[in-house]
């Protein structure tokens, strides 16, 4: 799975975080009622399921906020997430001098 490389890939760099955006896919079918960070908290609860954002909390990314603007897109209403996804092996190394 391209998720599972990804995060290979910032372990074996040692980075501390994998940062990304991605489109609220269903948030034009909830538009009418309520807001895209309302949409995203339900989503996180569980409350609906949007085929984005709840792929991307399966594998544990952990959302951050509402991303305006993000790309033109009808679906999504230009609307996406900011998430996160921190190295469980992440080490500082400090260095000396």
């Amino acid at each position: 799975m391209l998720y599972d490389a990804r995060k290979d890939l910032v372990k074996r760099l040692n980075l501390r975080r994998m940062i990304s955006g991605g489109r609220l896919f269903n948030y034009c079918e909830h538009a009418n009622i309520i807001s895209p960070l309302e949409f995203a908290e339900k989503v996180i609860k569980a409350e609906i399921r949007d085929p984005v954002l709840s792929f991307e909390l399966d594998n544990e990314f952990k959302f951050i906020k509402i991303l305006p603007n993000y790309l033109e897109d009808v679906r999504s209403l230009n609307n996406a997430s900011f998430i996160e996804w921190l190295n469980p092996e992440y080490q500082r190394i400090y260095e000396e001098g």
